[in-house]
């Protein structure tokens, strides 16, 4: 069931339409903070068939998808890993049968709900992962300017996150650590991907998450465009840029995926291309090539997908 109205999906798929062109010609320049303490980590997107959508990635567009990996609570990940550290997550729903199945109360059962309903929904960019401070680090730095923020830990280390409900859920912040997260296989894409330059994220407040970011040493670039149509401000942080987009604009319910666009740096030799993922909502990836000679520098090292987010 389709939680949009008519209306703005309708908006919405206009604007996915012509995306291709629109990024290839309006796309904005750089927007970075060196200081800052946070860089993108990683963006879980929700799909309905993960086995097609991951051969259509490696044939069609030339990236590497890892094998997907089930968790106890039922859901399914393949990751595309990069070699600064960064990666996208290609996440769904395989019901555990019988006995076994996981209660409401279960560890992980919200985060399960949320995807269920995002696939039902007809999928798409899940979440934005940062990384950077430790867990214990974020709460001291913005406890004050998010007061509902939560400590989580788990399997995977330790992560902080809004709750269900509240403006800023689309973003949340995991460890870098090395030793918390687990090493991907950092071969190379034959298209020459190599990380995640900028992520688009529509929120309900988003002058309440600007402000959240710039506790962290983020930089305002202000207002931009990209793609056509698709106004949001520009936010620096380290190696990446968060453009922040204002989803009472564009999206009746605030429960739909709000991850609307990525852009991946590829290498000198990538060739430039726009992909529109109409299998995970509409979510789309343009792939940029870039003359740097090496890729940002990665403290932490390459990480795994993570076991819920």
């Amino acid at each position: 069931m389709n939680h949009r109205s008519i209306p703005i999906a309708t908006v919405v798929c206009a604007l996915l339409g012509t995306a291709s062109a629109a990024l290839a010609q309006g796309a904005p320049g750089a927007c970075v903070a060196p200081g800052s303490l946070l860089r993108l980590d990683h963006v879980p997107i929700a799909v309905e068939d993960l086995g097609a959508l991951s051969q259509r990635l490696i044939d069609e567009f030339g990236f590497r998808v890892q094998d997907g990996r089930r968790d106890a609570s039922g859901l399914e990940t393949a990751a595309i890993g990069f070699g600064d550290g960064t990666r996208l997550e290609l996440r769904t729903m395989q019901p555990v049968p019988g006995p076994d199945a996981p209660g409401p109360d279960a560890p992980g059962a919200l985060e399960v709900q949320r995807y269920a309903d995002l696939i039902a929904d007809g999928g798409g960019g899940a979440y934005l992962a940062l990384s950077g401070p430790a867990p214990a680090s974020v709460l001291e730095i913005a406890g004050e300017l998010e007061p509902e923020l939560a400590a989580i830990s788990g399997e995977a280390g330790g992560r902080v996150a809004f709750p269900r409900g509240h403006p800023l859920h689309p973003v949340f912040f995991v460890s870098s650590d090395p030793e918390t997260v687990t090493p991907a296989d950092p071969a190379p894409h034959p298209n020459g991907a190599r990380g995640l330059e900028a992520v688009w994220v529509m929120v309900e407040d988003p002058e309440r998450l600007t402000r959240f970011l710039l506790a962290f040493g983020a930089r305002d670039c202000g207002p931009s465009r990209h793609p056509e149509h698709l106004h949001g401000r520009a936010v620096g942080i380290r190696d990446g840029t968060v453009y922040v987009v204002d989803a009472r604009l564009w999206m009746a319910d605030p429960e739909s995926a709000p991850v609307v666009s990525l852009t991946v740096r590829g290498g000198p030799e990538s060739v430039s291309d726009n992909i529109v993922l109409g299998n995970a909502g509409g979510l789309w990836i343009e792939l940029r090539p870039s003359d740097a000679g090496s890729d940002p520098p990665n403290p932490a090292g390459t990480a795994g997908p993570e076991e819920n987010g």
